[in-house]
């Protein structure tokens, strides 16, 4: 299934440069057929773009277009999307522009504050050999598709789409999502929400590493081929797939539960389930273990690190609005002691206080609490 690519920039060269890009690349040419595009400058280049059924648009950042007297004038990439994005409500956006001229640390400033970018792509990364970006944008234009085509109505198609069980729509239901009853749904809202909320706070939706956090055990253990296959039935298949899968949490908990005894369902999960996979499967199981103690079963995972950690070892962290009814964020002592990326300003006043304390801390030897 190709998607068809709308590319805009007023640049030639650059139009010939990445059409013939996306057209040679294996991983591009056949996921996208591209058409090339200069900045419409009157209302029936946006007609000639419409006709051309765009199920993406790819914009330069820096433009250029006449003004009244013929003269060139500079025109954001961002300016266009907002006009693109009233004149195609349906389709995603993407800018896809160079790193020079547009400074990285605008990113969130202009993905979180308008809602006609559904996300931005530098062009030099995009066909870099580890690059994921390909996949992602075929995803977004799939995950654009599928709500656009879609049938179902207001809340409870949107979960069937994205396949929640009725806990984890209860829980969604409290995340402020896009939807008016029994009503269409909207299609970049729900898009915006689906990405930038559900896939992107662990609450229902978990990660590997969370997801193993949650069942107690390594993050090499739950990817291990036992584990994934015992967990296959709570993978994430809705759209806007990810790149990193995400497992429900509700259905790791179920499936987890159906191997467990009764001594084992009453202790908390993440110690009765390694307790009941060894018992049935005759063999050790490695722990989560606490990224600055050692400690195990460790219950939580660190924002910053993407580690498990004890709660006891954590502070509270704010580094982004999620709803209240995620996960909260917790930053380890190891990453307040190791890390350059630790904001004290995301912790709060009491926690601000330990800082100082806990950088002088001497990390616990790694035996401790080893297997």
């Amino acid at each position: 299934m190709a998607i068809k690519v709308v590319y805009i920039d007023d640049a030639d060269s650059e139009l010939r440069k990445y059409k013939t890009k996306f057209e040679t690349d294996e991983r591009a040419k056949a996921k996208f057929f591209i058409v090339a595009h200069n900045s419409p400058k009157s209302p029936a280049e946006y007609t000639r773009i419409g006709k051309s059924n765009p199920e993406l648009l790819l914009v330069d950042y820096d433009l250029s277009i006449p003004d009244r007297n013929g003269e060139v004038i500079g025109i954001s990439g961002v300016t266009l999307a907002t006009e693109l994005r009233q004149k195609f409500p349906e389709i995603p956006i993407v800018l896809f522009t160079r790193k020079s001229v547009f400074k990285i640390q605008d990113y969130a400033n202009i993905r979180g504050t308008l809602s006609s970018i559904d996300e931005i792509v530098y062009k030099q990364d995009v066909f870099k050999r580890d690059s994921t970006m390909l996949e992602d944008l075929f995803q977004l234009a799939v995950g654009f598709k599928l709500l656009r085509s879609s049938k179902t109505k207001g809340w409870n198609g949107l979960i069937k789409l994205i396949g929640a069980a009725k806990t984890d729509s209860d829980v969604l239901a409290l995340c402020d999502p896009p939807i008016v009853p029994r009503k269409s749904l909207a299609v970049a809202a729900v898009a915006e929400w689906v990405r930038d909320v559900v896939l992107r706070y662990p609450g229902p939706l978990y990660d590997a590493v969370h997801s193993a956090t949650f069942l107690g055990i390594s993050e090499k253990s739950f990817l291990s081929e036992p584990l994934l296959n015992m967990f296959k039935s709570a993978e994430y298949s809705g759209f806007f797939l990810p790149h990193d899968e995400r497992w429900w949490k509700s259905k790791l908990q179920s499936s987890a539960i159906s191997i467990m005894k009764k001594k084992e369902k009453e202790l908390p999960l993440r110690e009765g389930f390694p307790e009941a996979w060894e018992r049935v499967k005759g063999t050790r199981i490695e722990r989560s273990k606490c990224v600055f103690s050692g400690e195990f079963p460790a219950e939580w995972v660190c924002h910053i690190l993407k580690q498990p950690v004890m709660i006891k070892y954590s502070l509270l962290y704010r580094p982004d609005e999620r709803p209240g009814i995620m996960d909260e964020a917790r930053v380890s002592f190891e990453a307040i002691r190791t890390s350059n990326d630790f904001d004290r300003r995301l912790v709060d006043p009491l926690g601000r206080e330990l800082i100082s304390e806990i950088r002088k801390l001497q990390k616990p030897l790694e035996e401790a609490g080893a297997d």
